[in-house]
C-alpha cells in the first residue's frame, strides 16, 4: 500500500470513530504550540462552551489525510521535533494532567 493509500485508510478509520459534535484536537508538528498555561486556558474555554467530548488524534507514521486536518477544530504541535507515537501518548497524558492541575490551582506546575 502506498503512503497516500495508508493515510487515506487510517484517516477514514479515524473519522468513523468520531461524532459530529466532538471537538477534534489533531496533534501535528505543523500545528500551534501552546504553553502548559495556554493548554489550561484552552480547556477552560472548551468547558465554558460546554464541549461534551474532546478527541485528540495522533496520526500514523505518515501523518493524516487532509480530510482529518479539515475536520480538526484545533491543530496542536507539542514541539517542532518529531516523536514516536508511543512517546506522544505519554507527553499528551502528562500535559493534560498538568493543565488540569493548573486549572484547579494545584501545586504540580511550577512557573
Amino acid at each position: 500500500m502506498s503512503v497516500d493509500e495508508t493515510k487515506r485508510t487510517e484517516s477514514a478509520h479515524i473519522l468513523s470513530c468520531i461524532k459530529d459534535d466532538d471537538y477534534i484536537v489533531l496533534l501535528d508538528e505543523h500545528g500551534i504550540q501552546l504553553s502548559s498555561e495556554g493548554l489550561a486556558e484552552l480547556l477552560d474555554t472548551l468547558d465554558m462552551q460546554a464541549v461534551k467530548r474532546i478527541v485528540c488524534i495522533i496520526g500514523g507514521a505518515y501523518g493524516v489525510d487532509e480530510i482529518v486536518k479539515k475536520r480538526a477544530n484545533f491543530v496542536w504541535s507539542l514541539s517542532h521535533l518529531v516523536f514516536p507515537h508511543q512517546l506522544v501518548r505519554l507527553i499528551l497524558a502528562e500535559q493534560l494532567y498538568r493543565a488540569n492541575t493548573i486549572r484547579r490551582g494545584e501545586p504540580y506546575h511550577h512557573q
